[in-house]
C-alpha cells in the first residue's frame, strides 16, 4: 500500500486501526505517528483523516492531511518527570486543579492542598466528596452545565474556606465532551472583605436612609451595590433592578436617563483617575419636565495593593438653591439694567432739555442752523451734517461740523458733497420716506457711507476722518419734511435703537426750531415787503391823486375866473382827470384781484370770443398812452382766433402785458402777435426795452416782485402776478425770454376749449 510506505513500521498497526474506524463510521479522527525515513531520523507527525461519502451515504474513500509536530514526543519517563515538576510548581500557587469524567469522578488533581491534608480524591465521585446539602447541589448544577458545554462559576465552602470554583467542559481529540476541568481559588479573605463592605453599606443604609441626600455605593468595577431611596428616586429606579449593574448597563434599560447615566459613568472614571475625592454638579432631567441640579461628591476606596475597592457617591439636590440664586442674579441684573436705563434716560433727558434751551435762545435762522449742527456732538457722534430741501426740491448741505476743530477743514470738504434727492438709499431716502436710517461700514468700506452720490470726491475725506457708522433722521416740522439731520461716528455699529429714538427727538426739536426761525425770518421779510409795498402803494396812489387834484383845481380856477373858458382847455383838463381816475381804478382793482386770487373768490365768466378782436380793442384803448410815450406798436392779429374765455380777465392780461412793455420798453417798438398753433391760441408780445436779468427771471411772476428798482420805475409789482394767475385759471401757460438790454418776449398759450375749467371759473 502507498500509505504503508509513508508510515514508520512501528506505528503502522495503530495508524491502520484509525483508518478502519474512519471507514466504518465516517467520523474524522487524528493519529500521531512517525514517518518512514531513509536516513533513520525520528520525528513525529499528526495526520487528520476523514471519510468522503457517495450519493447513498456510504464512505467511498478516505482523505488525510499530515502536519509535522513541533518538537519531539517524549518517552514515558521524561513525561513523568515533567508531570512531577509541573505538580510541584502548581503546589506553590493557591489554585486547585482537577479533572473529572462524565460521571463526575475525579480522574486527576493538582495544585495546593486546598482539598485538605491527606485527602485522596482521585477515583471518587464529586457527589460522595461533597455530601448532601445546598453546597453539593450548587456544585453538581455547575458541573452539569459544564458537561452540556457551558462554563460555570460558583462559590463553595470547603474546610472552613471559601473557594471560587470555575468549571469548563473537557474535550477529547475528536471534540467530544469527556468530562470537566475545574480550578478552585481560595477567596476567603476577599469574600470576608466584600462581606464586611456589604455589612458596612447596610449599616450606612440604616443610618442614611432617612436623609434627603442621594447616596450610592459601588464596587471596584462600578456595579451598584446599594442606593438609598433618595438616590433611586433621582433616576426612577425600582429597588429590585439596580443591584449588580453598572451605569452603562442601567443606561440601556431606560432611554430617558441614558445620557445622565452615561455622564455618571464618565464622572466615575474621572474620579478613579484622580485617585481621590472629586466634586461636581450634574444636571439630571426629570420625566415630569425640567431638570434637577445635584451637587455630587465621589470618594474612591482602594485595597492596600492599590486595586479598586469601591466608590461612595453622595448627591445633594441643589435645584431650589440654584433657582433662588438664578432668580437673585436675574433680579440683580434687572436692577442694574433698570438703574442703567434710568441713568441713561436721565442723561438723555438732560441732553434734550439742554438742546431745547439752546434752540430757544435765538430765532436767527443762521444761528439756529449752527446750533442744530453742534447739538449732538459728541453725544451722538463725531461729525454732523444738516441737509435741507430748497424750493426747487434740491438738497442743500447748510451745515457740516466736526467735534475736533482740527478736522473742520475735512468736514468743510464734505459740505459741498450733497446727495441727490432722487438717488436710492442714503440721506435722500430718509428725506423721501421720513424713516430714520442706520448704516455701518467695516474697515476699508468707509467710502460706502451714504454721505453723497458723487463718484468719489468725498471718499478720501471719509477715510481720513475714519467714519464708520451713520445715523440719519428726518427733519419734520408741522407735517413738512425740511431735510435730514445726519450723525456719523468712528465706532462701527455705534447706533442702537435708543440712539435712533434720541436722534429722532432731537431732530423734531431741531426741525421745530428751524421752522420757527424760518417763519420768523419770513415774517420779518414779509414786514419789510409790506413796508416797502405800502411805501410803493402810497407813492403809486399819491401820484394819480395828486394829478387828479391838480386837474380839478385847474377847473376850479377856470370856473372862478368869470370868463367862459375855452372848451379845449376844459376838455384837456377833464381828459387828464379821467385818465388819472382810470389809473387809480386800475391800482385799486389790482389790489382787489390779489385779495380775490388769494382767497379763490375770482370766478370766470366763459363765453365764445375772438382773441384777435380783443387784442385790437385793447391796443386801441391804449392808443393815447402809446402816442404820449412815443412808443410804436406793430399788431399782427388779422386771423380770427376763437375760443371760450373770460373776456374781462383776458383784457386784464393784454392790458397788463402792454403796460409792462410800454413802461420798460424805453419807447422802442413793440410787436404783438395773435396766432393759432396746434389747436391753442398763442399771444406773443415782444419789446426791445431794458430786458430782465437772468437771476430775476424765476421771480417776476411773484407777488410784489419787480425786475428793477421801484425808485426808477413805478408800479405795485402785481401786474405779472395777476397775469399768470388768470392764464393758469384758463388752463394756459405764460413764458418769458429776456436778456438785459435786448428786451423781453412774453408768450401766452391758451387752450381754445379749456376742459379743466368750469363755467364759474373754479378748477375741478
Amino acid at each position: 500500500m502507498f500509505l504503508a510506505d509513508l508510515v514508520h513500521p512501528a506505528d503502522w498497526e495503530r495508524t491502520l486501526a484509525v483508518l478502519r474506524a474512519v471507514a466504518a463510521d465516517g467520523r474524522a479522527r487524528r493519529c500521531v505517528h512517525r514517518p518512514a525515513t531513509s536516513d533513520g531520523s525520528t520525528h513525529w507527525c499528526r495526520t487528520s483523516i476523514r471519510g468522503i461519502r457517495n450519493g447513498s451515504g456510504r464512505v467511498q474513500e478516505l482523505t488525510g492531511v499530515t502536519q509535522p509536530m513541533r518538537g519531539l514526543l517524549l518517552p514515558r519517563e521524561a513525561l513523568q518527570q515533567r508531570e512531577s515538576a509541573l505538580r510541584r510548581m502548581l503546589a506553590q500557587v493557591p489554585v486547585f486543579l482537577y479533572l473529572t469524567d462524565r460521571e463526575l469522578r475525579f480522574i486527576a488533581t493538582a495544585g495546593s492542598e486546598l482539598a485538605g491534608p491527606g485527602v485522596e480524591l482521585e477515583g471518587r465521585l464529586l457527589h460522595d466528596v461533597l455530601g448532601a446539602g445546598e453546597e453539593s447541589s450548587l456544585a453538581l448544577s455547575a458541573h452539569g452545565r459544564a458537561l452540556r458545554g457551558e462554563p460555570a462559576r460558583y462559590d463553595t465552602l470547603w474546610s472552613h474556606r471559601t473557594l471560587e470554583v470555575r468549571v469548563e467542559p473537557a474535550f477529547d481529540e475528536e471534540g467530544r465532551c469527556v468530562g470537566t476541568i475545574g480550578f478552585a481559588v481560595d477567596v476567603t479573605g476577599q469574600r470576608r472583605e466584600e462581606e464586611s463592605l456589604r455589612t458596612s453599606a447596610e449599616r450606612l443604609r440604616t443610618l442614611l436612609e432617612t436623609t434627603s441626600d442621594a447616596i450610592y455605593l459601588k464596587d471596584g468595577e462600578g456595579r451598584w451595590l446599594e442606593a438609598n431611596d433618595a438616590g433611586l428616586q433621582l433616576f426612577r429606579l425600582p429597588r429590585s433592578e439596580y443591584q449588580g449593574l453598572t451605569d452603562l448597563e442601567l443606561s440601556r434599560l431606560d432611554d430617558f436617563f441614558r445620557d445622565a447615566l452615561i455622564a455618571c459613568y464618565q464622572s466615575d472614571q474621572r474620579t478613579w483617575a484622580a485617585g481621590g475625592p472629586t466634586r461636581q454638579e450634574e444636571i439630571i432631567p426629570q420625566p415630569g419636565g425640567g431638570s434637577r441640579i445635584v451637587d455630587v461628591a465621589k470618594v474612591p476606596l482602594f485595597y492596600p495593593n492599590g486595586q479598586r475597592k469601591g466608590l461612595v457617591v453622595l448627591g445633594r439636590d441643589i435645584t431650589r438653591r440654584r433657582l433662588a440664586e438664578e432668580e437673585r442674579d436675574r433680579l440683580l441684573h434687572q436692577e442694574k439694567e433698570a438703574r442703567a436705563a434710568a441713568e441713561e434716560a436721565r442723561r438723555r433727558s438732560e441732553f434734550l432739555s439742554s438742546a431745547s434751551r439752546m434752540l430757544a435762545d435765538s430765532l436767527d435762522y443762521g444761528a439756529t442752523l449752527a446750533t442744530v449742527a453742534r447739538l449732538g456732538l459728541p453725544f451722538l457722534g463725531e461729525w454732523c451734517a444738516v441737509d435741507l430741501t430748497g424750493e426747487d426740491q434740491r438738497i442743500v448741505r447748510v451745515a457740516s461740523v466736526h467735534v475736533e476743530p482740527s478736522k473742520e477743514p475735512l468736514a468743510r470738504r464734505l459740505k459741498e458733497c450733497v446727495p441727490d434727492l432722487e438717488a436710492p438709499g442714503g440721506i435722500a431716502e430718509v428725506i423721501r420716506t421720513r424713516n430714520p436710517r442706520v448704516l455701518t461700514a467695516h474697515p476699508g468700506e468707509e467710502g460706502g457711507l451714504p454721505l453723497c452720490d458723487h463718484g468719489g470726491s468725498h471718499l478720501d475725506a471719509v477715510r481720513e476722518m475714519g467714519l464708520r457708522s451713520v445715523l440719519s433722521v428726518p427733519l419734520v416740522a408741522r407735517g413738512r419734511t425740511m431735510g435730514a439731520l445726519t450723525f456719523i461716528s468712528v465706532v462701527p455699529d455705534r447706533y442702537k435703537d435708543e440712539d435712533v429714538m434720541l436722534a429722532g427727538d432731537l431732530a423734531w426739536r431741531a426741525a421745530l426750531a428751524l421752522d420757527n426761525a424760518r417763519l420768523y425770518r419770513e415774517s420779518q421779510e414779509a414786514i419789510l415787503a409790506r413796508d416797502e409795498f405800502l411805501s410803493i402803494a402810497s407813492h403809486e396812489l399819491r401820484t394819480p391823486i395828486t394829478a387828479l387834484r391838480l386837474g380839478i383845481q385847474r377847473l376850479f380856477r377856470l370856473a372862478r375866473g368869470g370868463v367862459e373858458p375855452a372848451w379845449k382847455t376844459v376838455a384837456a383838463s377833464l381828459e387828464g382827470v379821467e385818465r388819472q381816475g382810470r389809473r387809480l381804478t386800475l391800482l385799486i382793482d389790482s389790489l382787489l384781484d390779489v385779495s380775490r386770487l388769494q382767497s379763490h373768490h375770482i370766478q370766470l365768466e366763459m363765453e365764445e370770443m375772438d382773441l384777435s378782436e380783443l387784442v385790437r380793442d385793447v391796443v386801441a384803448q391804449l392808443g393815447g398812452v402809446l402816442a404820449r410815450t412815443h412808443t410804436p406798436l406793430s399788431l399782427r392779429a388779422d386771423t380770427p382766433v376763437v375760443g371760450r374765455w373770460d373776456r374781462f380777465r383776458l383784457e386784464q392780461v393784454v392790458t397788463n402785458l402792454l403796460d409792462n412793455a410800454i413802461k420798460y420798453g424805453a419807447a422802442a417798438p413793440i410787436v404783438v402777435t395773435v396766432a393759432l398753433e396746434e389747436g391753442s391760441a398763442v399771444l406773443t408780445l415782444r419789446d426791445q426795452g431794458i430786458g430782465i436779468a437772468p437771476e430775476r427771471l424765476p421771480f417776476i411772476f411773484g407777488r410784489f416782485e419787480r425786475a428793477v428798482s421801484s425808485r426808477n420805475y413805478g408800479g405795485l409789482g402785481l401786474g405779472l402776478y395777476i397775469v399768470r394767475q388768470i392764464v393758469e385759471m384758463h388752463g394756459g401757460t405764460i413764458h418769458v425770454d429776456s436778456s438785459p438790454g435786448e428786451g423781453s418776449t412774453f408768450t401766452v398759450r391758451l387752450p381754445r376749449l379749456p376742459s379743466s375749467v368750469k363755467e364759474d371759473g373754479v378748477e375741478p
